[in-house]
């Protein structure tokens, strides 16, 4: 369709009329003929410029069914759907529901369905993957130990899968070309609002200035009838009234203290405990009566080890950026102590999940605010250093969970 328009526009800039029986034939002008090779499918593909918001829908949904769904059968019993030798598993469930969620991206064009579809196909997911356990196992134990820490790594490989594929490269101009008249095809299904149009031209304003779809679609954009910005839900003011909170809590001095304070407590926690074991097993082996080391029931193993690993890197991280907080280097404390909760959210909850099950979810959440809190302060001490105050949307992008459109742009005539 693209090489198609491309030709259309190029031969009415150029005066020329196609040959008679020519025109249905788009691959001999355009793209083939600036690339004689033929482009694979995967190469000509162009990303979502929403790609990041989407993903993390998925995902979320997909975590809080799970959370969810093991609450409730704790609640309840863990009561079975169906009688005798029948149990419906909600396994099927999430399989009904990520077939709608396909159904609805294969039937439907717009853009309005996608959001909805990644809730829908994110709750199927979570309802698909909470019974591994019985399809991991001889006798389809659904209470399997190891199925939490299965879960876990599985939503480990998705996220750090759809980074890479959010941040390998950055988007390229044909790329916002695509993602543009995405965004105009929408005005013939429904009226656009002065925001989507605004992010459209935005979009325009990042593309090839020479491509021959740019002139054309900015001039449709310019000429498309528009309706005001709808003012935000409930959901959406209860969302703004919880951000302003939570920048004006993280801008106070006695924050960053407490947070420095925070940190130093756990370092010192993770050497002593890592101290500590080393010391009893050291006495162990050397004999010495009346030390018991407690590491589990199998005593200790390679789990242990590994845990105890990851738990010794973060806390070593964690000393060296207080000790560059004492310093007064504030933003090196930060990244530091980014890179101490990303070792133990990737590594130490792995083990954590396998030794705990769902038990460490708590731990997670603690992990996982301390890691937005702490990219929030490194957003926050970047713009100080260049003495540009730090904006609300700004942090936002640096927190790392923002889409970079998710702003009105200004509209460009």
């Amino acid at each position: 369709m693209l090489r198609t328009l491309r030709r259309r526009f190029t031969d009415k800039e150029h005066g020329s009329q196609p040959e008679p029986g020519k025109e249905s034939l788009p691959n001999s002008e355009g793209l083939s003929s600036r690339n004689p090779k033929r482009i694979r499918v995967w190469q000509s593909q162009a990303r979502n410029v929403d790609i990041g918001r989407l993903q993390d829908t998925f995902l979320v949904s997909a975590v809080m069914t799970i959370l969810v769904v093991r609450s409730q059968l704790w609640l309840t019993n863990y009561p079975q759907l169906g009688g005798g030798n029948l149990h419906i598993a909600h396994l099927l469930w999430g399989g009904a529901l990520m077939l709608i969620a396909i159904a609805l991206l294969l039937s439907f064009v717009g853009r309005s369905l996608r959001t909805p579809a990644a809730i829908i196909g994110g709750i199927g997911f979570g309802l698909f993957i909470d019974e591994v356990g019985k399809f991991v196992t001889a006798d389809n134990d659904y209470f399997f130990k190891p199925s939490a820490a299965i879960i876990y790594l599985v939503f480990v490989a998705l996220f750090l899968v759809g980074r890479t594929m959010q941040r390998r490269r950055g988007f390229d101009p044909r790329e916002y070309l695509v993602n543009a008249l995405d965004l105009l095809t929408e005005a013939a299904r429904r009226p656009l609002d002065d925001r989507e149009r605004g992010r459209a031209l935005e979009l325009l304003s990042r593309t090839d200035p020479d491509e021959p779809l740019v002139a054309p679609a900015r001039q449709l954009l310019n000429e498309t009838q528009t309706v005001p910005v709808r003012g935000p839900g409930l959901l959406a003011r209860m969302g703004e009234h919880l951000r302003v909170a939570y920048d004006r809590l993280v801008k106070r001095r006695g924050f960053r203290r407490a947070l420095g304070l925070f940190f130093a407590a756990w370092a010192l926690f993770s050497l002593l405990t890592f101290g500590l074991l080393v010391l009893g097993e050291a006495l162990k082996l050397a004999g010495v009566a009346g030390v018991r080391v407690d590491v589990g029931e199998g005593g200790f193993s390679i789990f242990n080890a590994a845990s105890l690993a990851s738990a010794l890197v973060a806390g070593v991280l964690v000393v060296y950026g207080v000790t560059r907080l004492r310093r007064g280097r504030r933003l090196d404390a930060y990244r530091l102590f980014e890179r101490a909760l990303l070792v133990q959210i990737f590594i130490g909850q792995f083990f954590a999940f396998v030794e705990s099950q769902f038990a460490a979810v708590f731990g997670l959440a603690i992990d996982i605010v301390l890691l937005v809190t702490v990219r929030y302060m490194i957003g926050f001490e970047q713009h100080r250093e260049i003495g540009d105050g730090p904006s609300s949307q700004r942090a936002s992008v640096a927190v790392g969970g923002a889409d970079s459109f998710s702003r009105p742009p200004v509209q460009q005539q």
